[in-house]
């Protein structure tokens, strides 16, 4: 046996697996929107392209006079290497957010007819002739009349979803340089290595798998670990699904929702039902309490449709820290009557002593002791007036004036067990 057949069949063993494993792994993390879904029909092509190598490499290790089973192996590649070329291109489309065109029946079909036409030609007998005048098992083919326009068309498909990737990222991407080289791993190096296979007519050692691992992973990278090109990988439904907040569409006139997200259906079944009773009492908000909760409803008419897009907001949880809130203020009110009683009443101490350098120690710890008082005093205002103007903010306020009031309190104590021990 040939030393780098043996090598090729290493290799490209070792990728079909792992790249098996790659594909279920993202299957596991599918998401309904077209950029995953391409993406991943994109990985599949790749995986069926080299497929197709490996069993080139069988025939050629196990089966070397089995001629029938070279052809189907050397034609089978073009199922994957060619629609590989347009799954690249509506990832792409669907990437850089030209979804009309993407999605265009018209478009598809045009695009699609590269594989469909190719692959017909090589698993034709009848038109095999026109793509390949000779396919033997051997290191050279002779090629027919169609094969360089097919491969031109290809390329060409290939090349245009390059060309939308680079004005892409050039127009989006803040690491262009770097983001630049690694979208352009992927079609540059295999078309590359096709071309060379082509032209030279030789076919040693196979390129496929590294080439593949090294672009797929750049991709992937890339858009979905990453996140480099500001790639939002969520549906607009699965972001309105995932929101706490309860969601929904209307319909007036059947008096029935269209549409519910996860958190209305759910936690908040009871209140978007008592809401639906009352929709029609305000046109564009309400504001009350539904099922025990304190809720703001926005109310959306929906263009060219007798629906209305409900939105409602949980204000309960705001409403309770506004009662701590409140209740902190009068604590710490009477924390300053209290510390202005003990204030006088230390003065009424000093007074008695008789060393006026004591009286003057002292009264510097006090004076201190006030300073440092006044200014928790002066920060817990601040935060209780941020508090008032932001009331979802409320919390954080409320737990960082609990904090200042133990410290200023820890410190007045301290202070007066000093003062008394002295």
């Amino acid at each position: 046996m040939e030393l780098y057949r043996i090598v090729n069949f290493i290799i490209q063993s070792a990728y079909l697996i792992m790249h098996f494993l790659f594909i279920m792994a993202l299957y596991r993390r599918r998401q309904s929107t077209p950029v995953w879904f391409w993406f991943f029909s994109f990985c599949i092509a790749l995986w069926v392209w080299v497929s197709g190598r490996f069993m080139e490499t069988i025939v050629y290790l196990f089966f070397p006079a089995n001629n029938t089973f070279y052809q189907f192996a050397a034609n089978y590649q073009y199922i994957g290497d060619t629609t590989a070329g347009v799954f690249y291109l509506l990832w792409v489309l669907y990437l850089s957010g030209r979804d009309r065109l993407a999605s265009s029946g018209w478009f598809r079909a045009f695009v699609f007819a590269s594989p469909v036409i190719t692959c017909g030609l090589v698993f034709t007998n009848q038109w095999h002739h026109l793509f390949y005048t000779k396919l033997d098992m051997g290191e050279r083919v002779a090629h027919g009349a169609l094969f360089l326009p097919c491969l031109l068309w290809s390329f060409l498909l290939l090349l245009a979803g390059y060309i939308v990737s680079i004005r892409f990222v050039i127009g989006t991407a803040h690491d262009r340089l770097r983001q630049l080289v690694m979208f352009s791993l992927f079609p540059l190096l295999p078309v590359a290595a096709i071309l060379v296979r082509s032209i030279s007519g030789v076919d040693r050692f196979d390129y496929t798998p590294v080439v593949m691992t090294v672009c797929v992973a750049s991709l992937y990278q890339i858009i979905f670990k990453h996140h480099y090109v500001n790639i939002v990988s969520l549906s607009i439904r699965e972001v309105i699904e995932q929101t706490e907040h309860p969601i929904g569409i209307y319909d007036l006139p059947a008096g029935k929702w269209r549409y519910v997200n996860r958190a209305a259906a759910g936690a908040y079944e009871g209140a978007m039902r008592q809401i639906s009773v009352r929709i029609s009492e305000a046109p564009d908000s309400l504001e009350d309490d539904f099922d025990g909760r304190h809720m703001a409803v926005d109310i959306m008419p929906l263009t060219g449709s007798a629906s209305v897009l409900i939105t409602a907001t949980d204000m309960s949880g705001i409403y309770r820290e506004q009662a701590e809130l409140d209740g902190q203020i009068c604590m710490l009110e009477e924390l300053r009557r209290e510390l202005n009683e003990a204030r006088r009443n230390i003065d009424a101490y000093l007074d008695t002593l008789p060393d006026p350098e004591e009286i003057r120690r002292r009264r510097e710890l006090i004076e201190a002791t006030h300073g440092m008082a006044d200014d928790v005093f002066r920060r817990v205002q601040k935060n209780l007036e941020t508090a008032g103007r932001d009331p979802e903010d409320a919390g954080r306020a409320l737990q960082e004036n609990l904090d200042l009031t133990r410290e200023g309190i820890a410190a007045i104590r301290s202070a007066v067990a000093r003062l008394r021990g002295e």
